[in-house]
């Protein structure tokens, strides 16, 4: 393939990736001033994308959003999962133990990814979504993961973190020493806590899913009110380790 249609693709994809669960809307400019690329480059693009319905364009704003086939590739995809798969009768028997909101997740760069989630009518609103993106550090998902990292992936998310950290509320861990503390007890004690570091009055208990190779694949968190999450910290902390220990076993993670 000619360098200048990898170009193309690679510019293309730096595109999509601007829209994130926290960043669906873009104008050209907007696009243009992240991306550090020539407006007619990014207008060729976008475009093109538009042309495809990846991108949609509104007409009166002007501004760009993911479009229809965008969100049917990524549907797609997500229905195919093995993990989404294998895991789900388990995220919906721990939904039923504890009636709160289940989510499974993957690591992706510095977020976490949410694969799939379960509500009951127990359930404070909890605004994640499936497909949508949150930050590692924030997260009890996200810690879990992060507790099993080599040393040089952390070194290299702890330089990201003082330099890109942002607090969600005024709970939310940003010094990268404070992290490492609690990853260390997260690894220890074989779960992890978000204590309304995400949202306010939101708390999360996340415990790690392991793959054939022993390595961490995903991990599963239950979230709720705090008056509740406290009350019964540790039966949630017990159901959530069950359910991560049981998807472990499904994919031939050893125990």
């Amino acid at each position: 393939m000619a360098k200048e249609q990898v170009s193309s693709i690679l510019r293309a994809i730096q595109i999509l990736e601007c829209f994130t669960d926290g960043e669906t809307e873009w104008t050209l400019k907007a696009l243009v001033d992240r991306l550090g690329l020539p407006t007619t480059t990014v207008f060729r693009q976008v475009s093109t994308l538009a042309s495809r319905q990846y991108l949609v364009q509104d007409p009166v704003r002007k501004s760009y959003q993911v479009g229809p086939r965008l969100m049917m590739l990524a549907s797609s995809i997500l229905s195919r999962s093995d993990l989404r798969r294998l895991a789900r009768p388990e995220l919906e028997h721990l939904s039923e133990a504890v009636q709160e909101t289940i989510n499974l997740s993957i690591l992706l760069e510095h977020d976490i990814f949410y694969l799939d989630k379960v509500e009951t009518h127990r359930s404070i609103v909890c605004n994640t979504r499936i497909g949508s993106r949150a930050p590692a550090y924030a997260t009890s998902c996200g810690k879990v993961m992060l507790a099993n990292l080599g040393a040089a992936d952390m070194d290299c998310f702890c330089r990201w973190m003082e330099a890109q950290a942002k607090p969600l509320t005024e709970r939310t861990i940003t010094e990268p020493a404070k992290l490492l503390a609690e990853l260390e007890a997260a690894r220890i004690q074989g779960f992890a806590m978000d204590n309304g570091e995400i949202e306010r009055g939101l708390i999360c208990y996340g415990a790690p899913v392991y793959n054939m190779d022993g390595k961490v694949a995903a991990a599963v968190s239950i979230s709720g009110p705090e008056y509740r999450m406290q009350e019964e910290r540790q039966f949630m902390i017990k159901e959530v380790q069950k359910a991560a220990a049981n998807i472990s076993r499904l994919l031939g993670g050893a125990l």
